[in-house]
C-alpha cells in the first residue's frame, strides 16, 4: 500500500515537472516527434532537472530481492518520465507493420474491445466457439509501430526503443547523424492466420483452438 502511494505521489511530481519543462525550449527537435537532441554537456544540463525523479522511479520500481538498480531506459512507461540517452552517434527512424493481438473466449468481451460486428459475422463467431470446447477468438488490429534505433558511441550494438508516450532526449556526438526512414515501412512479418470469420474494419477476428 504504501509503495503504491509513493508511486501516485512520484507520477504527480512528473507531471508537475512535464507541465514546467516538458518539452524541452532549447533542444533540436525532430520535426513532428517528441524527439529533442542537443550536445552532449547540453542535455546532461536538462537532465540534471530530471535526475532526482528517475532516481526515486528507479528506487521504487527495483525487482524485489536484487540487488542491481534497474536501468533507467527499463522504467514503466505510465511514470510518463522522457527517455535519456547520451554519446549518440546515430539514430534511426523507422516505421513497422505491426498488429496487436488478443484471444478471446467469449463474444460479451470481445465485442466490448472490438466494438460491433454484422449479424453474420457474429452467428460465425458464436458458431466457432461453439464448436468446440478449446475453441477461441483471435482478434488482429493492424497499425504502424514507429520506433527509433539509437546508436552510440564506443558500443557495437544498438538500442531499439519506443518513445511517442513519453519522448525521448538525447546528446549526441559531435558526427551524430539522423537516419529518417519513416517514408518507407518496412514489410510486416507473414500472418499465420488467414481467412477471418468477422471483419469490422479495424479488427480482424480468426478462429483458433487453444
Amino acid at each position: 500500500m504504501q509503495d503504491a502511494i509513493e508511486i501516485q505521489n512520484l507520477k504527480h511530481d512528473i507531471q508537475l515537472l512535464r507541465q514546467s519543462i516538458w518539452p524541452p525550449q532549447n533542444l533540436l527537435l525532430v520535426e513532428g516527434l517528441p524527439i529533442y537532441y542537443a550536445k552532449n554537456h547540453q542535455v546532461e544540463r536538462y537532465f540534471e532537472q530530471w535526475q532526482s525523479l528517475i532516481e526515486r522511479a528507479q528506487a521504487l520500481c527495483q525487482p524485489f530481492m536484487q540487488d542491481e538498480t534497474i536501468d533507467a531506459i527499463h522504467l514503466p512507461s505510465h511514470l510518463n518520465l522522457p527517455l535519456f540517452y547520451f554519446h549518440v552517434d546515430r539514430v534511426r527512424l523507422n516505421k513497422t507493420r505491426a498488429k496487436e493481438s488478443k484471444t478471446f473466449r467469449g463474444l460479451p468481451s470481445l465485442i466490448d474491445k472490438c466494438g460491433q460486428f454484422d449479424d453474420d459475422h457474429v452467428v460465425a463467431m458464436r458458431a466457432w466457439l461453439e464448436s468446440d470446447d478449446t475453441a477461441a477468438l483471435v482478434a488482429h488490429r493492424e497499425f504502424i509501430d514507429l520506433r527509433t534505433y539509437i546508436f552510440q558511441h564506443g558500443s557495437s550494438e544498438y538500442t531499439r526503443t519506443r518513445f511517442y508516450t513519453t519522448g525521448i532526449v538525447l546528446g549526441v556526438e559531435d558526427d551524430f547523424e539522423l537516419v529518417d526512414a519513416r517514408e518507407k515501412p518496412r514489410k510486416q512479418r507473414s500472418d499465420s492466420y488467414s481467412d477471418p470469420l468477422a471483419d469490422n474494419g479495424t479488427w480482424k477476428i480468426f478462429g483458433k483452438y487453444r
